[in-house]
């Protein structure tokens, strides 16, 4: 039986309790509980301190001019140094700008809730916020890099016979190599499955879409395609080479490809080698958490050439403008983004 670890059924308080007494919106009720709460296990401290340090490092500049998060992060120092424990301060300088904290607390929670509950396994998630890239360890010490709102989730404790984690969007893996225990990415709700050994590839498989597709670096991987449960088809693929699966067909086919194209985004990177427009768009749509529109349908037929490296979003949209002759304007967004995330609109015209 699997268990989201985000699903709390103890009475000590889950993460939405601890933001809202970072924040300071904390009910008198929940913040008696969540001073119980530190008061336990000094150690506690220091997951909320870098609870704070996440809230302030992940938001955009729109969420620090209207809600100050470096504000709240600095009252709970201040609420801290009051108990005097000011060697938890110290350490949460540390982390402050360090977007691991996200899976330091899943595990943590899941530890603690792991205890309470007995054998059940505990599935940790973890996400990229829009606009972020983000890489953490997995419990056997493969490296997990994933992109812009991707989300991968794994659970606390392998099984014996397999490490099997599910992926949402894009991720890059460097897997450690371990023949009696097969790494498995499932994607598209099961219905593609990438299994090895150990070894680095990229895999891209977004909500939505009915492409999947693997890039390996090095080593090898299968492919395993699934239809009702049960593999269809194993295909095998070799270092630069590029396996693109259309779910809706089921057919798979196979590139020899230069696999930096498809890596270098984990490194803050684009790059784009006579690519058609509407693929470049899609890049960008991910890599900077905007859509786009098109108004004139000719842009489409373009191609684009260029490598970017920490470049903003505007910068590249005048590259685009220059050697392409397209125009842009950029449709800011006018809703709160507490109701899910939003996304800028980028307007798209040829130039007259």
């Amino acid at each position: 039986m699997e268990k989201e670890n985000r699903h709390i059924i103890s009475n000590e308080p889950d993460e939405t309790v601890l933001l809202k007494y970072i924040s300071e919106t904390a009910s008198e009720e929940e913040r008696i509980r969540v001073d119980d709460w530190l008061r336990d296990d000094e150690d506690r401290e220091n997951v909320l301190l870098q609870l704070a340090a996440i809230d302030h490092a992940l938001r955009t500049k729109e969420r620090i001019a209207s809600r100050n998060p470096l504000d709240a992060f600095s009252k709970v120092k201040r609420r801290i140094k009051l108990s005097q424990r000011k060697y938890w301060i110290n350490r949460a300088y540390l982390v402050a700008a360090c977007f691991l904290g996200v899976l330091i607390l899943s595990t943590a929670i899941s530890y603690w809730k792991q205890k309470e509950i007995g054998g059940e396994t505990q599935i940790v998630t973890v996400q990229a916020n829009a606009g972020i890239r983000t890489h953490f360890n997995l419990p056997d010490g493969t490296v997990a890099y994933l992109n812009s709102g991707s989300v991968l989730s794994y659970p606390l404790h392998y099984d014996k016979k397999e490490r099997r984690v599910t992926l949402t969007g894009e991720a890059y893996f460097k897997v450690v190599h371990n023949p009696e225990q097969p790494f498995i990415v499932s994607v598209a709700n099961d219905r593609m499955r990438v299994k090895v050994l150990g070894t680095e590839f990229n895999l891209q498989s977004y909500k939505n879409e009915n492409i999947v597709q693997t890039t390996l670096v090095c080593g090898s991987v299968n492919i395993e395609t699934v239809r009702k449960g049960d593999i269809v088809s194993n295909i095998k693929l070799k270092p630069s080479e590029r396996a693109v699966y259309d779910i809706s067909s089921g057919s798979v086919s196979i590139a020899t490809v230069n696999t930096e194209y498809d890596t270098a985004w984990k490194e803050g990177r684009l790059m784009f080698k006579d690519m058609p427009i509407p693929q470049v768009l899609k890049k960008l749509s991910y890599f900077y958490n905007v859509r786009f529109d098109v108004k004139d349908s000719v842009i489409n037929t373009y191609r684009f050439t260029g490598t970017f490296e920490n470049k903003l979003l505007s910068q590249i949209l005048d590259y685009l403008k220059i050697s392409s002759q397209i125009d842009y304007t950029i449709k800011q967004m006018t809703s709160d983004d507490s109701s899910g995330i939003q996304n800028e609109t980028v307007i798209l015209k040829k130039m007259r």
